[in-house]
């Protein structure tokens, strides 16, 4: 799933297994970061922004909405609800990569595409296991939006991905 959304019990668990091994984080600390993603994932709801909510198209693979967690079995029913009401935006679009789709771009890594009004420029986010980066210019992003059409093309249409997460909800 998109980094920072999701139900507060995904959130909290998120914030937890993404803290490095060796690195203990306190009660207060888990309230924050928790609070920073619970306000990251406001602005696409957030009526009252300059422009209303912010747009999101995300593609997310089939695999890990088939998670399951022993500790909190019912977290990815929660988390797949989520998804779904979500989806029930009008700013929202969520598509499902199936298990068995053809190759695509995508499967070089996750990058973002985020286009700001203009006279700004869009930016390409590019996500890494030591962090992110970004890439600016027309070329990149030239690339970068051939490469995200390139997966929406080999990606289960909307109302498809709206099923699969719903016969994926009903077997959890």
């Amino acid at each position: 799933m998109p980094a920072g959304h999701g139900t507060d019990d995904a959130v909290v668990l998120a914030v937890r297994l993404g803290v490095p091994d060796g690195i203990f984080l306190g009660a207060d600390e888990v309230s924050v970061l928790v609070e920073m993603r619970k306000k990251r994932q406001a602005i696409l709801t957030d009526t009252s922004r300059p422009g209303g909510p912010l747009k999101l198209w995300a593609v997310i693979h089939e695999s890990p909405l088939h998670y399951r967690s022993a500790t909190h079995p019912s977290l990815m029913r929660e988390q797949l609800r989520h998804l779904l009401d979500m989806a029930d935006l009008p700013n929202i679009t969520i598509q499902v990569m199936p298990i068995l789709a053809t190759p695509h771009p995508g499967m070089a890594g996750p990058f973002h595409i985020v286009r700001f009004p203009h006279p700004w420029p869009t930016v390409i986010s590019l996500e890494t296991l030591r962090g992110g980066s970004f890439a600016e210019g027309t070329d990149d992003v030239k690339v970068y939006e051939a490469a995200f059409e390139r997966i929406v093309a080999a990606a289960l249409p909307v109302d498809d991905s709206r099923e699969k997460i719903k016969s994926t909800m009903a077997k959890s």
